[in-house]
This record gives C-alpha cells, structure tokens and sequence, in this order.
C-alpha cells in the first residue's frame, strides 16, 4: 500500500467525518425530526397534500374578510406540523408572506406578560397577592406618590392579571390611547411617557374596588411590565427575551416600532381600511397619521400590545402553557397553570388568556392593522392566524374559528413531522 503523506491523511479524514454527518442529518430526517428553528422555515415545508383543507379554508377567509396577508401555524400534540404565510406582506411590492415574516400581534401581548409574571411568581420573586402600591407595594415614589384614593393601596399583582383592578374605561376612554388627552388635562409634554399615563391614572378616581368587577385594562398590563422591571431590576422586554424566549428557542420576539420606517427585519406592513383610519399623531406633531403608523405609541404599550412574532414563535410559546405534556414539559407549575387557566380570587378569570371553555383556551388581538387569534384547542390541536389587515367587514375570530375548526374536520390523515 503506498504511503500516504500527512495532508491527503487530513483530506481524507475529512471527507469521513463529512459523509457521517450527512448520514446522520438524511438519519434524522428519516425519523420525522428537522433543523431547529433557526433554519429558514418556506410554505413549501407545509405544502402537504392532506393538509390541502387548511389552505383552502385560511384562502376562504382572506376573501371573505378582504386581507392582505396572513400568516397561520398548527400544532398538533405539541408538533409544530403547519406553518405557512398567505397573501402579501408587502402588497405595494408584491412581497408574499412566508412564515418566516414577523406580524404585530396586539393583545395576544398579554399572554406573553402574563407567563412573565407568573414566572417571577413560581420563582418566589413576587406574589399574585402582593399589593402593587404603597409602602408595603411594589411600585414605590414618584410617579406612584400622587395617589389620594385608598382604594387603589387594595390592588394586587393578581387583579392586574385578572382586569379587575377597578377602573373604568367610561370616564375618560382607554388610557394608553389618549395622549393628547392627558397632554391637555394634567399638561404635560410631548410625547407621552408612561410614567404620566400613571399620574394621570392615579391621582383620579378609582370607582370600584380592586377585586370585584371586570373591566379589560390595557393600562393593568403595561403595568404589570413596570413591576417586571422593578422586581428583576432590567428592561421588560430585554428580561423577557432573555429568562423566558431565548431560553425555549423563540428568537424572533421583539416589541414593534411605532412608524413605518420603524420596521423590523421581516416584519410585513399593515393595512387598516376602516373609515376612521385616520388619527391625529401620538407624538404631538399635530399631523394626521395613518392609523397603523403613528396613531397609537405601539412600544408603550409593549407588555400589553406591543409585542411582534412569527406564527412559529407564537406556537413555540404556547406549547410551553398548553397543559398538555406530549413533548415540551409547562414552564410554569402546575398549581400556576391552574390558576392560570381558572383565574383566582372572587372574580374568576383566566389570567393572560382573553377567555377559557373547558379546554378550549383564547386569545386575541386587535389593532389598527391587525387581526390575531392565538387558540389552545381541544384533542391536543394549537393554532394561530394573524393578518396584516383590519377588515373592512366582518368578526376575524369568529370567522378564523369556524374556518380552522372546519378544515381539521376534513383532514383524513395527519402528517408525523415536526417542524419545530
């Protein structure tokens, strides 16, 4: 045998390693697993031909309601099986949505900042029955020092959660939405930080007592992501990504920018055809915005609305609080997942999930621009549809619902991949 010189002994040996590896990864394969999630997911991932019924019903859908894009992912006993990107993204440059693009998704922001608060809760670091503010509260000094109404000291971290912290929205609207309001009551500048949405919701009446009624509060999440930083002494959203995505493979979660040139990397634009979709500006400017940029401050309201995700990163995060325990183990207790899903205290409300029936748990999202729906399902079956658009007509939930629920009626067989 002829003696081999010390570099075609490295060639060699490289080459070896090389066809082992890809025997491994055709190996994998074979064995219904693919490339983690930082690969690059295609509609053509999802192009299967028993799942045929979802594309043509999610098709129904956008004609039906007049969107522009869509982007749609389902789970089935915690397997990431459909994911696929409909319409445009971009409708100007005729630029189709794939699942790789990034849609904001409203309310379904709550869900996120509920698991971060009940992560700091099963940590020990704070208690749903902690008071919020006050000497004995969490939040402490200015802007939190101008309260004169005793009822607001009876407030716990649990009635953020649940909206039953007690104020109205009848007196003076939706405080994360009336900046020039607060501009011109307590005269303050522009643009309006949160520290003087506090002030001006403090130093008023609370009119009823924290615990007892029902009111949906943007305003009690945005709080709940001040306690975040108080508590854990960093930004919200940096602490979020940092102990509850990255740690669980979601990496493409990050607050949206409020303008259009604000974009993100893969963030499709956003239509609103409404007939007020026009809106004086956030920032002061005097200038009439398109509703979808400019109208509302999106990064305020970050921990109740403001938060941008692909359907893959919202299915991923869902799997960790589904209740089921097929393949990914809750990150949450499982006394904190009941209370979770039952809610706590005299007003019994699920806390993060807009509704729960038995084991069908929601929640939506809705702003100027966007559509989403977020399901945990029954017989193990998750999904999510989220458009770019404001309809012009129609209820998207109760529209998405029926559609997905019907297309898994004509489903005949399952696939057993997993593109998680």
């Amino acid at each position: 045998m002829l003696k081999l010189n010390r570099v075609v002994q490295v060639v060699i040996l490289t080459m070896v390693i090389f066809m082992i590896s890809a025997f491994k990864v055709h190996d994998s394969k074979s064995d219904s697993h693919i490339s983690p999630l930082s690969a690059t997911l295609t509609n053509a991932d999802s192009d299967i031909k028993s799942l045929r019924p979802i594309d043509s019903m999610v098709n129904r859908v956008m004609k039906s309601l007049k969107l522009e894009g869509a982007t749609v992912a389902v789970v089935k006993d915690e397997k990431l099986i459909y994911a696929k990107g409909f319409g445009y993204a971009d409708k100007s440059v005729k630029e189709l949505v794939t699942p790789e693009h990034r849609f904001r998704i409203g309310s379904v922001s709550k869900l996120v900042t509920a698991i971060a608060v009940l992560k700091l809760v099963d940590d020990g670091e704070i208690g749903l029955d902690d008071y919020v503010f006050g000497e004995n509260g969490i939040l402490k000094g200015k802007p939190y020092n101008s309260i004169k109404n005793n009822n607001f000291y009876k407030i716990k971290v649990k009635h953020l959660l649940n909206h039953t912290s007690g104020w109205s929205l009848i007196t003076y609207g939706d405080p994360m939405f009336i900046p020039h309001k607060i501009n011109k009551m307590d005269n303050t500048g522009y643009p309006i930080e949160f520290d003087d949405v506090i002030k001006f919701v403090t130093s008023r009446h609370l009119p009823y007592k924290p615990g007892t009624r029902f009111n949906y509060s943007n305003f009690g999440y945005c709080l709940l992501g001040r306690i975040v930083e108080v508590v854990t002494g960093d930004d919200y959203e940096d602490w979020v990504q940092d102990e509850i995505l990255e740690p669980n493979d979601i990496h493409n979660m990050e607050i949206a920018g409020n303008f259009e040139k604000s974009r993100k990397k893969n963030e499709v634009k956003y239509y609103d055809y409404s007939p007020d979709n026009q809106q004086l500006s956030f920032d002061g400017s005097g200038k009439m915005a398109y509703k979808p940029y400019g109208a509302d401050d999106i990064e305020m309201l970050g921990p109740a609305g403001g938060w941008l995700a692909t359907g893959t990163d919202l299915m991923h995060l869902l799997v960790l609080v589904d209740g089921y325990k097929n393949r990914y183990k809750d990150i949450l207790s499982d006394d904190l997942m009941n209370k979770m899903v039952k809610g706590v205290g005299g007003v019994q409300r699920p806390l993060g999930w807009r509704s729960v029936n038995g084991e069908h748990w929601w929640r939506t999202g809705t702003l100027s621009g966007t559509s989403a729906l977020l399901t945990r399902d029954l017989n193990g079956m998750s999904w999510v549809i989220v458009s770019n658009t404001t309809p012009r007509r129609g209820s998207f939930p109760s529209t998405s619902r029926w559609a997905i629920r019907e297309a898994f009626k004509q489903i005949k067989s399952w696939p057993d991949h997993d593109l998680f």
